[in-house]
């Protein structure tokens, strides 16, 4: 009987150490973490936003870069300061850039290859592409007299 009892453990154990070795297998599989070249399944979440974000904020920074140079007429081209000269530079610096730059920085966003390795260039141009008209809209808030 203990010949035969030891044969049976060992079959048992053989069992045992089989199925835990396949239960193993599959967790080292499920939780391999992508390389590089791995596609990225959220990459079109952040270009989506930001376009969204961008359609919004951009008609709204394209109207007031358009109506600030309205803020020299109490003073006139001559007689207004550099201070208020400088911002609307600036104003008209950055709504240049709201219209040309960000279309490109979304586009660039939405054209990048769907792989891992992209994922932070992805997310940083699609939200970078919104700093140019919320610049607008906060330096047209803040004109100085």
């Amino acid at each position: 009987m203990n010949n035969q009892g030891t044969h049976e453990d060992v079959e048992l154990r053989r069992a045992w150490a089989d199925a835990n070795a396949e239960d193993a297998a599959e967790q080292i599989r499920e939780a391999r973490t992508g390389g590089p070249a791995d596609r990225d399944d959220n990459a079109s979440s952040a270009p989506l936003w930001a376009t969204v974000l961008a359609v919004l904020v951009i008609p709204v920074a394209v109207l007031f870069g358009s109506l600030a140079p309205m803020a020299t007429d109490s003073c006139g081209p001559d007689n207004c300061s550099r201070a208020l000269d400088g911002a609307l530079a600036l104003v008209e610096c950055s709504l240049f850039t709201t219209i040309i730059g960000t279309p490109a920085l979304l586009l660039t966003s939405w054209l990048l290859p769907r792989r891992m390795r992209y994922a932070t260039a992805r997310r940083y141009l699609a939200w970078c592409a919104l700093l140019p008209p919320v610049t607008v809209v906060l330096m047209v808030l803040g004109l100085p007299e």
